[in-house]
């Protein structure tokens, strides 16, 4: 089992055989600390403090120096075993440091001792010797409220049976014997003389009489003092039995309010448990009503999203299928266009056969019209240039000059505009400028689509 342990001390205004003594007189301990206290000053011996709060024993005594004892209290819990305290008293310059070490605490309860020893003990006593009047005032008050000690205040455990001490013997004084003088300086005592005398019968037996009367008288009285005074301690003793009943009465009755106290700080403690586990059970079900909640949202979330996928492969699927029917439409178009340009291609190679059959007889001709402009040419060379030239005949003679020699390309090209009376860059403008009506068509269905 865990415990606790520490040591607390304070300097006490009063010499270390002064401190001891009234720690081990019921009255003084009960007066500085304020409640009922019973003390046995012997090893072995009970100690009963705070109305029974503490319950302790000594173990170790030695006088003005040493006090140890076993020490436990009502909080202890049952089956702990005690504590151990040691309290030493050591002189030191402006009184006595009073030392004590509690040693064996059970656990949680060591900052409640170290409360009591500095509360009730090691302040109050601090006070209680300081001050001059402080010890008077503290015994009145401690006799007021009924704290000094009264036989018969039940502790926990049986206590010893006290051993018999003899009562300490005060030093007697003795006197000092006077020098006795010598028998001649000592006084001579005077002898009385006694003179006889006559006695009278009648008056003896009157002061007799009246010696007889004064005996009753004083054995009356004294016969009513003594039943005055039975009677005075049979009251005190009635009215000590009524203090002791009443005392007793109100431990039980302060018994019966800690019980009650304690029962109704138990109900509380059992009802702030059952309030608290009912929190606890109320939040579990709203933490599991709100993951329930989470879960259907999640749910809901992904159920969307699946739909939402759905949906775009939906699209997605509708636009391949529209991109797959304009690609069908496009190679359609293309097949046509390529059937048309293949049909175009024939049409140019039988035109382009048709032009190469032709082609020996303009070169028959060519060649018969260049040997007579060289022979007009010869001609002109031998005749005499003329003078001046109309502008009609500068014409004509341009007109009759044969053109220079072209290249089979460019012969080929002449051929084609001629043919088809436009050139190549000519009708791609023309294509630019008017679309065919292939084109217009397949603008007309993407805007129809």
């Amino acid at each position: 089992m865990d415990t606790e342990e520490f040591t607390v001390s304070s300097v006490i205004p009063a010499s270390p055989n002064r401190i001891y003594s009234a720690w081990m007189d019921e009255r003084h301990h009960s007066a500085f600390t304020g409640a009922r206290a019973t003390v046995d000053p012997w090893v072995g011996g009970r100690v009963v403090a705070r109305d029974g709060f503490i319950d302790a024993t000594h173990v170790y005594l030695v006088t003005g120096s040493r006090i140890a004892m076993t020490w436990r209290t009502r909080d202890f819990p049952k089956g702990a075993s005690d504590s151990q305290v040691d309290i030493t008293f050591e002189p030191v310059a402006g009184g006595t440091k009073v030392e004590i070490t509690h040693t064996k605490i059970p656990a949680g309860l060591g900052k409640a001792c170290k409360q009591i020893w500095k509360e009730f003990y090691l302040e109050p006593m601090g006070t209680y010797f300081a001050e001059p009047g402080a010890m008077r005032e503290a015994y009145t008050a401690a006799k007021k409220a009924g704290h000094l000690p009264l036989s018969g205040i039940k502790a926990s455990r049986p206590a010893p049976r006290r051993p018999l001490v003899p009562p300490p013997q005060l030093p007697v004084e003795e006197e000092e014997e006077e020098e006795e003088a010598p028998e001649e300086e000592r006084p001579k005592k005077a002898r009385k003389r006694i003179e006889p005398k006559a006695i009278d019968l009648r008056e003896l037996a009157r002061a007799q009489a009246e010696a007889r009367k004064e005996a009753a008288r004083r054995k009356m009285e004294s016969k009513k003092k003594a039943e005055a005074a039975r009677r005075a301690a049979e009251a005190a003793r009635k009215k000590a039995e009524a203090k002791k009943k009443a005392e007793q009465l109100r431990l039980k009755r302060e018994e019966a309010k800690r019980l009650a106290e304690e029962r109704r700080k138990a109900a509380l403690e059992k009802k702030k448990a059952a309030a608290l586990k009912k929190a606890e059970l109320a939040r579990k079900k709203a933490e599991a009503k709100k993951k329930a909640e989470a879960k259907k949202k999640v749910a809901a979330k992904k159920k969307a999203e699946l739909a939402r996928k759905k949906a775009a492969a939906k699209k997605r699927a509708e636009a391949a299928r529209k991109k797959a029917a304009a690609k069908k439409a496009a190679a359609a178009k293309k097949k046509a266009a390529a059937k048309k340009k293949a049909a175009a291609k024939k049409k140019a190679a039988a035109k382009k056969k048709a032009a190469a059959k032709k082609k020996p007889a303009a070169r028959k001709k060519a060649g018969a019209k260049k040997k007579t402009a060289a022979k007009k040419r010869t001609t002109a060379k031998q005749r005499p240039a003329p003078k001046k030239r109309s502008a009609a005949k500068k014409r004509t003679a341009a007109k009759k000059k044969t053109p220079p020699k072209k290249s089979a390309a460019k012969k080929k090209a002449t051929k084609r505009t001629t043919k088809r009376g436009a050139s190549k860059p000519q009708r791609k403008a023309a294509k630019k400028r008017a679309p065919s009506k292939s084109s217009k068509r397949t603008k007309r269905g993407k805007r129809s689509r």
